[in-house]
């Protein structure tokens, strides 16, 4: 429990990412010592702490949410840490070799599905140490998390008494190297002179209180709020407006009023609006989908563009295979669960998923989006860029998180994206974190949290593929191969055991 906090206390602000370089060392020393169902427990229990110590904020959302999340989030690292145990028992080379990529191939199998929730993925944790960071810009968050385990596994060695001196030497060394190494990388990647942006953006921060946003009627005062944001910088000649995450507090799709209200703002201020909003399409007679939206407005008012969010925040935003799972909806649950609305128990929304990403046209760019969830995955971020965006513009709604480490880890991670890709990016959140950062991860403009602001900043033209970009992410992929066959043949294996094995 201790390490498991100690891990997670590595995400928060600024001056904690260290402790991520050697928080697993006493974990492994204690998983060595167990097998079968106690490894398997003992695993459990330390996913389960670190998942409730560093998401602990989703319960503000949705109690039972954060609940199923921790749950299963916690199943996938007791699960690979089980793999490294058996491997370790078989031989402890081995062993020691599995283990950062089945760490990692953990990591990047909680992308997959529709029960994805690539969160506190460890490297992460680094996001405040700028030149560690450069090296995602090669070998992905997922690289740098394989390179954070095996620093610990080499400290770990330490503590191995039958390991001579010069071996825990060697391990010492080798770590040293590792963080001496990313470091002078990312010095030696960094321009020492910033280049300065040529595209104006302006960042509009309402921060309007969630009991505020959603009652019927303060409507109009959200939007006479993003109409004076707008109108405090419109003679900047700004480009895009840019709103968070369901600041039109509305199916902007299908309610008239709302749409003519932004029409109005829209073409007062001579640019193009990114507006957050909700959609919806009928399915039948009083039944329909409900979509997490946002809307790309002309500066004559016109609406150019509609995209709804693909990837979804499971046990949040949606039931996964909803439709399969239909007696999960909210819906479904009320008619049998009445406590829910009895005592008003915030559950899981029912939205649905959009098609498929899409890329926003600007006269002279374009420009790929990602909405709240979305800036945590690596693949999806990097396809924006290979489709020709020249910036990612990200929108969020972090208001319900309060204060919690939940809003500086996502903004931490839309960072990540742009290091990653080595292209600039815009975040929008109703109260913060608000920012304009370069490829290389340095924010030139911000709003602090919880301001009602508004702000012009610039963002830079696309510059070139970064080496993930071209190759992908060949780390995450690759450890989570070997972590499947892994599985696969100790899954077959205990088959066997079962079926041939047994004592009469």
């Amino acid at each position: 429990m201790l390490w498991a906090f100690l891990l997670s206390l590595s995400f928060y602000p600024e001056y904690f990412g260290f402790l991520a370089w050697f928080a697993l060392v006493r974990p492994i020393m204690i998983l060595v010592k167990l097998e079968g169902r106690e490894a398997f427990q003992a695993a459990f229990f330390f996913g389960f702490c670190f998942n409730l110590f560093s998401m602990y904020w989703i319960a503000m959302v949705t109690p039972p949410g954060m609940i199923a999340a921790v749950f299963l989030v916690s199943s996938y690292y007791a699960i690979a840490l089980l793999i490294f145990n058996k491997v370790y028992h078989i031989n402890r080379f081995a062993g020691f070799l599995s283990l950062p990529f089945v760490w990692v191939g953990m990591e990047n199998f909680r992308s997959l599905t529709q029960f994805a929730f690539p969160w506190s993925d460890l490297g992460y944790s680094q996001s405040y140490y700028l030149y560690i960071a450069q090296i995602v810009s090669v070998i992905s968050v997922s690289g740098l998390s394989f390179l954070i385990v095996t620093v610990n596994l080499l400290l770990y060695q330490l503590f191995r008494k039958e390991l001579s001196i010069e071996k825990k030497l060697t391990s010492i060394f080798s770590s040293a190297a590792i963080i001496i190494g990313l470091t002078a990388y990312g010095w030696v990647t960094m321009p020492v002179i910033p280049i300065d942006g040529t595209i104006k953006i302006g960042m509009l921060q309402g921060a309007v209180p969630i009991d505020v946003k959603w009652d019927k009627q303060s409507r109009q005062y959200s939007l006479d709020l993003y109409d004076s944001l707008t109108q405090s910088i419109a003679d900047t000649g700004i480009v895009l407006y840019v709103w968070p995450e369901t600041s039109a507090p509305c199916y902007l799709s299908n309610d008239p009023w709302c749409a003519d209200e932004v029409r109005e703002i829209v073409k007062k201020s001579n640019g193009y609006h990114l507006v957050g909003a909700l959609g919806a399409e009928f399915t039948g007679p009083n039944q329909y989908k409900s979509y997490n939206s946002c809307y790309q407005y002309s500066p004559l008012g016109r609406l150019e563009s509609r995209y709804d969010k693909v990837k979804l925040v499971p046990f949040a935003e949606q039931v996964p295979y909803q439709e399969q799972l239909w007696f999960l909806r909210a819906d479904a649950l009320k008619k049998v669960l009445t406590f829910i609305e009895t005592y008003d128990v915030t559950w899981w929304s029912d939205f649905y998923p959009g098609d498929s990403a899409k890329l926003f046209e600007l006269p002279d760019y374009f420009y790929g989006l990602l909405l709240c969830f979305e800036s945590t995955f690596p693949d999806y971020s990097r396809q924006y860029v290979l489709d020709g965006a020249e910036f990612l513009v990200g929108i969020t709604n972090d208001t319900w998180f309060g204060q919690s480490v939940g809003i500086y880890m996502h903004s931490r991670i839309f960072l990540m994206r742009c290091i990653e890709n080595r292209i600039w990016g815009v975040r929008v959140a109703n109260s913060g974190i608000s920012y304009i950062t370069d490829g290389y991860g340095r924010i030139r403009e911000q709003l602090p949290v919880g301001v009602v602001s508004a702000r012009v900043g610039k963002v830079g033209e696309f510059q070139g593929y970064s080496a993930f970009t071209k190759i992908g992410n060949l780390t995450g992929k690759l450890s989570w191969l070997i972590t499947l066959a892994l599985a696969t043949i100790f899954f077959f294996r205990w088959l066997l055991s079962k079926l041939f094995l047994r004592k009469p």
